[in-house]
């Protein structure tokens, strides 16, 4: 029985859908409704645009400064879902959508169920020059080559 709940409920949401929209168009006409969807549509490419770039930079900023990034992440994902929900015709997937965008509503989320999300993350980071690592050869260990564009010596081919 439980196994049928989530295919129950993807296949009542398009059906909730379509009956949104003839309540929501006999109430406040077509044109009023197609032009509500497309401004939801308008405000969820804007969204996904400026919020997600936002919180991107947010993550990146935790990792410079060596904080988990968990937060972060579950935070831009929130905002990319509730973009594709504000961009998919619907006014329930746009009352989720927008419930989405609230700070309070996605940290309630996080609260939820970030105990059960594990985020690892490795850094990368070069490692600076030291006066001391570099390569001492001798004169017999490499030749110069004029013809090639970089003037640096090239190590020898084995003979």
């Amino acid at each position: 029985m439980p196994a049928l709940v989530p295919l129950f409920v993807l296949l009542a949401f398009p059906i909730l859908e379509i009956a949104t929209f003839v309540y929501v168009g006999q109430w406040l006409g077509v044109w009023t409704t197609v032009a509500l969807v497309v401004l939801a549509a308008i405000l969820g490419v804007a969204i996904l645009r400026y919020q997600g770039l936002d919180a991107l930079r947010k993550i990146n900023q935790d990792i410079k400064l060596h904080r988990p990034p968990a937060r972060g992440i579950a935070n831009g994902f929130m905002i990319v879902v509730a973009s594709f929900l504000l961009i998919i015709p619907g006014f329930l997937s746009d009352i989720v959508g927008l419930l989405l965008l609230v700070p309070p509503v996605r940290q309630l989320i996080w609260r939820l169920v970030g105990r059960r999300i594990n985020v690892s993350y490795h850094t990368r980071y070069r490692r600076r020059r030291r006066q001391d690592d570099f390569v001492d050869l001798s004169k017999e260990d490499y030749r110069r080559n004029d013809n090639s564009p970089s003037s640096g010596p090239r190590l020898r081919e084995p003979d």
